[in-house]
């Protein structure tokens, strides 16, 4: 009588097959993850970016004018192509700093440096645009003057 001991030939292709399969699929979830979350990662930070930046020029451009006495402007947003990135910085002038940078996405068109907050016509409204939109499109937000609206 001859009692057969351990796997056939047979039964270890088919469990090499299974094993590989079910590794190859974990492997794929993980990488369909991670790009996931990358891309998530990126519009959060986008998203923080417009949300921080739109609230500071709006909250300075309210309480003064887009320019200053001598008529320049007091933001400036300049972009400028790193290795792999557009990244793009919103200046403070009259504090000579730095407010906020962000990378633009989408970036084909990168190097720029042009005022912010341009008045829109004589009711005191500046008209900002930022391109934090998908693929790098402008977004465009109205901020009105306090002093012209009540007559200060």
């Amino acid at each position: 009588m001859d009692v057969q001991r351990g796997f056939t030939l047979t039964e270890l292709l088919v469990a090499l097959v299974i094993s590989v399969t079910v590794i190859l699929g974990a492997g794929q979830l993980f990488l369909s993850a991670l790009i996931t979350f990358r891309q998530v990662d990126a519009l959060g930070r986008q998203q923080e970016a417009l949300v921080y930046t739109s609230a500071m020029l709006a909250d300075a451009l309210r309480r003064r004018h887009a320019v200053n006495d001598s008529g320049e402007s007091l933001f400036h947003l300049r972009c400028i192509r790193l290795e792999t990135a557009c990244r793009c910085t919103v200046q403070d002038m009259q504090a000579a700093q730095p407010l906020v940078s962000f990378d633009k996405p989408g970036s084909a068109v990168c190097e720029r440096d042009e005022p912010l907050g341009r008045v829109d016509g004589s009711g005191g409204i500046s008209v900002v645009s930022l391109p934090l939109g998908p693929q790098g499109r402008e977004v465009s937000f109205y901020v009105t003057h306090r002093g012209s609206v009540l007559g200060h």
